[in-house]
């Protein structure tokens, strides 16, 4: 059975709730679409750089005690979140994937549920449960699946009509299992692991995605995901000249294309195109992943693009690149390492980011990339793929009101 295509929508009809919304990499893209975005979040530091972007913030700071039905939140209907992933993040050990095997279980509990008391009966176990795990923070990516099962039985708050959910790769497994229960709730739903460099992010960050429409009379038709725009970096290749995918690009793809239809990939944005006041060679050595090794240290040249960026991005040490005589390239002195502003503009943050507090290197590092989050928010509310005035509109932003501290330079301990 064929069935009658969704009329286009615009950007007015979408009112998000941004749970575990951090600094505001989804809120400050969904703000140059012209999307309502308000975000729930607990961290004093993080919501104060919130206010100095002129993000719109609940009052109420825990997600835990909100439901969809609060004041401030009710009109909401598309919801997004990020929930806290350190649970997850050793899911390759028997602890992490105890952890992961858990939530699975505890979300099936929470669908099917035909009314309110029913359903409110479940959480209490499941939350009763999860209270007493060892990582209290494993129970919060339950807490999605909560407001959306809580909107659908709420008889005063009308369901999501959109879904996104964010986290490391390790949480897939939880995503899929998310998008299985969606679908019985009603909604088409599927979860991916996107790479940020395939949009045009300067560096290297992977992030498990999951995407879910309300579409009862069509559960099981597919979901489209945003298209790379970029070539994507691996280990020893160079920037290519703007061209077609090739045969492994498309392979790579999510839904490949015909290839009458396949458009150009630009070359990875690299390092030097984003940090553009330092010598144009210079490289970036990390400790992230050496577990104290010297030799395992982490090394990235200016043109390419940079490792994840962490909260520890401050330890990482800059050296200026000197060409020999041979021809080839030996490091040279040491510079400063990388400010507070260029590793949001590593993340994609708008050079201007009025970046607040003294652990701003952690809400870098915790951020999904606003690039990355105007390429999933086109696609999951089905409004095409953002334009280049858009994603300019992204990069140049600027706070409309100061507080003060505008020029305030932030640092911190290394």
């Amino acid at each position: 059975m064929t069935h009658a295509p969704h009329p286009p929508r615009l950007p007015a009809d979408f009112r998000i709730v941004d749970l575990f919304a951090g600094p505001g990499g989804l809120d400050i893209a969904a703000t140059v679409m012209g999307l309502e975005s308000i975000g729930v979040e607990w961290d004093d530091a993080t919501r104060a750089t919130r206010k100095a972007a002129g993000l719109l913030t609940t009052t109420e700071k825990d997600v835990a005690v909100l439901n969809p039905c609060d004041g401030q939140v009710k009109n909401a209907n598309v919801l997004t979140g990020g929930p806290p992933c350190q649970s997850f993040s050793v899911a390759g050990n028997r602890k992490g994937h105890k952890a992961l095997e858990d939530v699975k279980r505890l979300a099936t509990r929470l669908v099917g549920h035909e009314d309110l008391l029913s359903f409110q009966a479940a959480w209490k176990d499941v939350k009763a449960e999860t209270d007493e795990m060892s990582d209290e923070r494993t129970g919060l990516v339950l807490q999605p699946l909560r407001w959306i099962m809580e909107a659908e039985l709420q008889k005063e708050k009308e369901r999501y009509d959109v879904v996104v959910l964010e986290q490391v790769p390790t949480v897939l497994p939880v995503w899929k299992h998310y998008a299985n229960l969606l679908r019985q709730a009603g909604y088409a739903a599927d979860a991916h692991v996107l790479h940020a460099d395939d949009f045009g992010v300067p560096q290297t960050r992977r992030r498990a995605v999951l995407i879910a429409q309300w579409d009862p009379e069509n559960v099981g038709r597919r979901v489209e995901f945003p298209r790379p725009t970029h070539q994507r970096y691996s280990k020893g290749a160079t920037r290519l000249l703007e061209r077609h995918a090739s045969k492994r690009d498309q392979e790579e793809l999510l839904f490949p294309l015909p290839r009458k239809e396949r458009t150009p990939l630009k070359p990875w944005v690299a390092m030097q195109d984003v940090l553009t006041e330092r010598p144009r060679d210079f490289e970036v050595v990390s400790n992230y992943g050496s577990g104290g090794d010297p030799k395992n240290r982490g090394r990235r040249t200016s043109d390419q693009p940079a490792a994840t960026i962490t909260g520890k991005v401050r330890r990482n040490r800059v050296f200026r690149l000197k060409e020999t005589r041979s021809g080839t390239k030996e490091i040279g002195e040491e510079l400063e390492r990388l400010t507070f502003e260029e590793a949001g503009l590593l993340q994609s943050f708008p050079r201007r980011y009025p970046w607040r507090s003294t652990d701003v290197a952690q809400q870098i590092g915790n951020a999904i990339p606003p690039l990355l989050s105007l390429h999933i928010l086109s696609s999951a509310l089905r409004l095409g793929p953002p334009s280049k005035d858009l994603i300019n509109k992204l990069a140049t932003w600027e706070p409309k009101h100061s507080d003060g501290a505008a020029d305030e330079v932030l640092t911190e301990d290394a």
